[in-house]
């Protein structure tokens, strides 16, 4: 692949989020103490994105935020973890998404409070021609938009790839298989798969995926690890025990790594490894981001077991003073 100026550009919307840590959610009319909570900006691809810059690619976002103060913490805490934002539009006198996420530590579980933004949709005039063809991966999670479809078309004339977060079983996803060439699935995908064409393995979905394009396809599946194939190879990778204290954004940070290790030039099972530690350091922590660990911190715990929260423990402090500690 010719050198490009970004190794990934993350084509979604951001939210801010507010995690709040409780024990267990509180009946009607009762007030509880929460453990904990933090703000830290959210969405899957954003997310992802962030990742991506945090473990040492030249990632970009391409999306919008409102003009409000959450899409302004939104633009500094992309900055914080060196992601570029010069195709971040903030949409004049909008609002930003927004999300409450609960942790409850008793289930470990977790529930989602969203509330959408007003601002518009980018369109293809918006979209810079030169500068979704200066990156290696585009990263998006869903192909609802004919801008989407111009991106994809731009990034693959320049000899890109597509990566997709494929969280939910839509048609814009599984008809447009054809534009995608990194297919990374959740459990809920295949589940909703396999009701809409029948009981099929893991193995025998992603081939049926491959066949319409990916190259590689693989379903993450929670504690089990994942499962996924690549060529006409099969692989399965684990999932990695650890105190998990927030399990939110773990699947967009994966697509993250995965993009960065992929573009190291590693095999795609040593890539679903490493992908798979960085989603588990991260839950470690509350929030999406202030747990994303650097690579020096993942080969520490590939090799040992250990985690090594002198850094990450800076970023959690950096994200406790609020949304905007610039």
């Amino acid at each position: 692949m010719n050198e490009k100026k970004f190794d990934m550009i993350g084509f979604g919307n951001p939210f801010q989020d507010l995690i709040v840590e409780l024990d267990k959610l509180p009946p009607t009319n009762v007030n509880i103490r929460m453990r904990n909570y933090v703000f830290q900006g959210g969405g899957n691809i954003p997310t992802a994105t962030v990742a991506a810059g945090r473990l040492g690619l030249r990632a970009a976002i391409l999306g919008v935020s409102g003009s409000d103060m959450f899409g302004h913490a939104n633009k500094a805490d992309f900055e914080y973890n060196n992601v570029d934002t010069s195709h971040l539009m903030l949409d004049e006198g909008k609002r930003t998404d927004f999300c409450v996420c609960v942790s409850e530590r008793e289930i470990h579980g977790k529930e989602f409070i969203s509330c959408p933004g007003t601002f518009r949709a980018l369109e293809i005039a918006d979209l810079d021609e030169d500068f979704i063809k200066s990156a290696k991966i585009l990263h998006i999670g869903d192909m609802l938009t004919e801008a989407k479809f111009q991106a994809a078309d731009w990034i693959h004339e320049a000899g890109g790839l597509v990566s997709i977060d494929a969280a939910y079983y839509r048609p814009d996803i599984y008809e447009n298989y054809r534009y995608l060439d990194i297919f990374i699935a959740s459990e809920t995908y295949l589940n909703s798969m396999c009701a809409d064409k029948g009981e099929m393995s893991c193995e025998q979905a992603a081939r049926y995926i491959q066949a319409q394009g990916p190259d590689i396809v693989i379903f993450t599946l929670g504690e089990q690890g994942g499962k996924g194939v690549y060529g006409d190879k099969y692989f399965e990778y684990p999932a990695f025990t650890v105190d998990a204290v927030d399990t939110t954004g773990a699947g967009d940070v994966f697509h993250g790594a995965f993009n960065y290790a992929y573009l190291q030039g590693w095999d795609v099972p040593a890539c679903a490894r490493f992908s798979s530690a960085v989603s588990a350091i991260k839950c470690t922590r509350l929030g999406g981001r202030a747990g994303i660990p650097t690579v020096d911190v993942v080969n520490r715990f590939l090799e040992t077991g250990e985690i090594d929260y002198t850094e990450i423990d800076g970023r959690v402090a950096h994200y406790r003073q609020g949304m905007f500690n610039l």
